[in-house]
């Protein structure tokens, strides 16, 4: 053996001790500082076989995963779509409209310009306007009635319009500007700024609204960073902070449950998966908790992600979070088994527990539940949502027979709240009698429910309705509502909210366009109008605020 040589080793000789003890006189014959850098070697190895068995497992595709396990295997870091599988799924095309075909939706057209007109006129860049003082109405800061109705104005052909709503939101909104240093509501910025850029930008494919739609949605983002993948209420844009919650505090069930659609859609558009596993990992939430035949509480704890509260409602508070049940499983292509569980059980749960007829009219409604057991025959005009939710459910499951004849039902019952009032329009809050002894009328209006808000929600399931069925009944009904509107709502600057739908004499104006007027009550009546669909339910959904979104095939 040479001298200085490490090897002691002499296979040769057979009168060399066995093999382990000179494995372990060679170990102790290596210089301290040699055994450090193999010792360290192999522990960097072991590190590596770690890391590879890990990361093969964590990162198995998500729909190879049941649904409700989202919450557990959703990777926060950005991941993105093959760009095979993005142009697959993506509309590659811009839509174009014609001019309106009848007498009908040039009447309403003719509406939508007289309150954009308005709009344009008195509060041009702000958020909404007061008809009535001719002044305008800061909520966000940016600009929210020519986001909301940007699309309206591009489906009804209004080219001037149009082009006027584009140049702002080219040249003036602005995530960073100074009238947006506020907290807002997260919920409303994303179905009425979020939705709207997203729906224009897929009804024309200009990149300044997805430009727009990625910058809104990178800031929304911050806000499902909680615990539970909930989003908290409020956001400060310009200052890209959230405002949490206590942990004690309870959230709307529709404000946490009605942000998916419009975050998924930005993912499918953007490819970058960031946004759609917040929407999923928010959904899961949701969807693990405990229901009671599907329906849930109006109130979610913003810590535990557990429905908490005595209401069950499809009202205020808690209508849009079963809207979207139904709709996040058609816009993934019919593909979410999770989704269509909950979004197929619901309406059994309220043909159980809340579904009841008035007397002495064959008025039937959805009523509530004031501490999950205790039935109250009331009725927000926001529940009328749930007519055209659920013929848009039998239309993809007609063995369910039952779904249409209660979306039938309750359809007429949402028109008569209009047709009992002197102004032909709807009171805001309405309560049934279900006494078949009693003498008073069906529909009971109580003081402090009369106002109506222009909202959209019985045009929308008139909307649906006639599209399904065909029958020009929901399109005479659409008439008059609008006719109603014309006569009781219309002013010289615009339309206005209402206070009294029972006095004709006086209405007492309110003062207040909704920007949801422009975004859906108008849009939906145009819709109805049209003989034929001009978004097909197979590949078009719409969010709650009526912006229509691609369907996508997986």
């Amino acid at each position: 053996m040479q001298k200085g040589s490490y090897y002691i080793v002499n296979f040769d000789q057979k009168s060399q001790p066995p093999l382990k003890i000179s494995v372990h006189r060679f170990w102790r014959r290596l210089p301290r500082q040699q055994r450090t850098t193999i010792i360290g070697s192999l522990f960097l190895l072991l590190l590596v076989f770690i890391y590879v068995v890990y990361y093969k497992h964590s990162t198995k595709s998500i729909e190879d995963i049941p649904y409700e396990q989202h919450l557990s295997v959703i990777n926060k870091e950005k991941e993105t779509w093959p760009k095979k599988q993005l142009q697959e799924n993506q509309l590659s095309t811009a839509r174009t409209f014609s001019t309106p075909t009848n007498d009908r939706q040039i009447a309403v057209r003719d509406g939508m310009r007289h309150a954009w007109k308005a709009y344009r006129t008195y509060a041009w860049g702000y958020d909404e306007l007061e008809p009535i003082s001719k002044t305008p109405s800061v909520w966000f800061g940016l600009g929210c009635t020519i986001v909301d109705a940007i699309d309206t104005l591009y489906i009804m052909n209004m080219t001037e319009e149009y082009n006027q709503a584009r140049e702002w939101i080219k040249t003036s909104f602005n995530v960073d500007s100074t009238s947006v240093d506020k907290y807002n509501s997260h919920f409303e910025i994303t179905i009425r700024l979020l939705g709207g850029l997203l729906s224009i930008y897929h009804l024309t494919m200009d990149e300044i609204f997805l430009k727009r739609a990625t910058e809104l949605g990178d800031r929304l983002l911050l806000n499902f960073n909680s615990l539970t993948g909930l989003p908290y209420t409020e956001i400060n844009l310009k200052q890209n902070i959230t405002n949490p919650s206590p942990p004690t505090s309870e959230l709307s069930t529709a404000e946490v449950g009605t942000v998916q659609l419009e975050m998924r859609d930005l993912s499918r558009i953007t490819g970058d998966k960031k946004y759609e596993n917040a929407a999923d990992k928010s959904a899961a939430t949701l969807h693990n908790q405990a229901k009671n035949d599907g329906l849930v509480s109006i109130a979610i704890n913003s810590a535990t992600g557990k429905f908490s509260g005595p209401i069950v409602t499809f009202g205020a508070r808690g209508d849009s979070y079963y809207e979207y049940l139904l709709k996040q499983w058609l816009q993934t292509g019919q593909k979410r088994p999770s989704n269509q569980k909950h979004s197929n059980f619901f309406p059994d749960g309220v043909q159980q527990h809340l579904w009841r007829r008035a007397y002495p009219k064959e008025f039937y409604f959805v009523g509530e539940l004031m501490d999950m057991t205790t039935f109250s025959p009331k009725m927000d005009h926001l529940a009328c949502f749930l007519a055209g939710n659920m013929a848009l459910g039998w239309n993809f499951h007609r063995s369910l027979t039952h779904l249409f004849d209660m979306a039938k039902n309750l359809t007429e019952t949402c028109y008569q709240m209009y047709a009992q009032q002197p102004t032909g329009l709807s009171p805001e809050i309405a309560y049934f009698n279900i006494d078949p002894n009693s003498t008073k009328s069906s529909i009971i209006i109580h003081e402090g429910d009369t106002h109506n808000l222009l909202r959209p929600e019985v045009v929308e399931s008139l909307y649906y309705m006639y599209h399904l069925t065909g029958d020009k009944i929901y399109q005479d009904w659409g008439w008059k509502i609008f006719q109603a509107f014309e006569k009781y709502s219309r002013i010289d600057n615009g339309y206005t909210t209402i206070g009294d739908v029972r006095n004709k004499s006086n209405v007492q104006p309110r003062n207040k366009m909704e920007s949801f007027f422009l975004a859906e009550t108008l849009k939906y009546l145009y819709l109805l109008f049209d003989t034929t669909n001009l978004f097909p339910f197979n590949q078009w959904v719409f969010n709650t605020e009526a912006h229509p979104l691609p369907i996508y095939s997986n």
